[in-house]
């Protein structure tokens, strides 16, 4: 299990130095948020530092796509780069309204927001506006998408315990029709190991 969570670990390395080159924004930015909800990231942190460090200093913080500029804005502040929250005044109407009713751009912003600090008043409205159009929109979501929104209205991503949304996610990516084979399998085969590390230290503890 060991030896082949190795080829498939340099396997996800490639396509991370790939991407590096690429200027397909949401792809990249797909691409982090995918190993970090896998729970592999730790795996690639000097790869995933070369990807934010492009993304940060590109000019694409002033996107016209609610999603794009909400997963930037998240991925970029949970690795302690600075991003000004008035990337998202654009999103707003003369009431201060967010203009939207996608639901993936919704609940972008709505994880987003949480990485606010004292005194954005954008991302506390954000907050607010958001979790009441999820919660209206939320009978009418496909399943899946459905189930994301009820767990991210409990807990926000930004506040889960990451072996617990690791466990959780696998099987959602594991329905995306997007989704990397090879992150899948070396989720699974991660996962599995470090259950395995964890159970004898565990029983090591305890005798």
């Amino acid at each position: 299990m060991t030896e082949m969570a190795g080829i498939k670990k340099e396997r996800v390395r490639k396509s991370i130095l790939a991407a590096g080159f690429s200027s397909d924004l949401p792809m990249r930015m797909e691409l982090i948020d995918t190993l970090q909800r896998t729970g592999v990231a730790y795996h690639f942190g000097k790869e995933i530092q070369e990807l934010l460090r492009g993304m940060h200093g590109d000019n694409q913080g002033s996107s016209d796509d609610l999603h794009t500029t909400a997963v930037r804005f998240y991925l970029l502040r949970t690795h302690g780069y600075h991003v000004s929250p008035d990337v998202f005044m654009k999103f707003r109407d003369d009431r201060g309204n967010f203009v939207s009713n996608d639901a993936d751009s919704l609940l972008a912003l709505y994880n987003a927001s949480y990485l606010r600090t004292r005194g954005e008043e954008v991302l506390d409205d954000a907050i607010i506006f958001t979790n009441s159009r999820l919660h209206c929109m939320l009978e009418h979501l496909e399943p899946q998408l459905a189930e994301e929104v009820r767990c991210a209205l409990e807990t926000p991503i930004f506040r889960r315990v990451e072996r617990v949304e690791t466990r959780l996610y696998i099987p959602v990516y594991e329905k995306k029709a997007t989704r990397d084979e090879d992150i899948l399998e070396l989720a699974k085969l991660d996962f599995n190991i470090l259950q395995t590390i964890y159970c004898k230290e565990l029983k090591t503890l305890t005798t």
